[in-house]
């Protein structure tokens, strides 16, 4: 729990920060007290009442905006945060994944590809390089599901839901005429869809059909 408690009164410090609270520290005791708080009351786990109480503070008006994302953010998901990333792709945003990428080579790639580090694991937010944002980092809380993991991206950063990326690997994706793809788009799915799309970064074929219709869904109902 240290752990876990040590990343929120990290987030805390941050949110007080952007908004230029005088008395920092005594912020983020009070704002930790209120969560111990809302855990006695409500039966819940101290985990889940820090994130309850920073998303309410996050949501009011003078904190919202506190952070704001450049046109062209990157992300590299940490290997827990397979799930997110191909969400994040979904939504129009370059997310990077490799499966079981260490903390190091973690680093090093976000300093390669000048990306925002997302990850759950608290341990690695006490590297310097974080904690000073030296490397532009996120800590996800690790009892958050992929559904709840992608708003808490989208308000953290200031996102919008854009024109979609390769789910594969994060590439734009460009329009091709479906005869130009005619051997490569099974005959069933050829007859009867006319859009067509090749990822820029790995050459794969997407289409819009009944499982992409369900993300765009649930993505509108983010952007709402």
């Amino acid at each position: 729990m240290s752990r876990i408690l040590k990343a929120y009164q990290a987030r805390f410090r941050a949110l007080l920060q952007g908004v230029g609270a005088r008395r920092l520290e005594q912020g983020v005791e009070w704002l930790v007290a209120k969560a111990q708080r809302v855990s006695l009351r409500e039966g819940i786990p101290l985990a889940n009442a820090l994130t309850q109480v920073y998303e309410r503070l996050s949501a009011r008006p003078g904190f919202q905006g506190v952070r704001s994302a450049p046109a062209a953010i990157r992300f590299f998901c940490d290997a827990g945060l397979g799930g997110l990333a191909r969400w994040l792709r979904a939504a129009g945003y370059d997310a990077l994944w490799e499966a079981g990428i260490d903390d190091d080579e973690l680093l090093r790639q976000g300093v390669k590809h000048s990306a925002v580090i997302l990850t759950t694991d608290s341990m690695l937010m006490e590297r310097r390089v974080l904690r000073d944002g030296i490397i532009p980092a996120l800590w996800m809380p690790p009892t958050l599901t992929i559904a709840e993991q992608l708003p808490l991206v989208f308000r953290e950063f200031g996102l919008a839901v854009r024109d979609s990326r390769c789910m594969s690997c994060g590439g734009e994706l460009r329009r091709v005429a479906k005869e130009a793809l005619r051997e490569r788009i099974p005959p069933r799915t050829y007859r009867w869809l006319d859009r067509f799309f090749v990822c820029n970064r790995c050459d794969k074929v997407f289409w819009h059909g009944t499982h992409w219709q369900r993300i765009r869904s649930e993505l509108e109902r983010l952007g709402r």
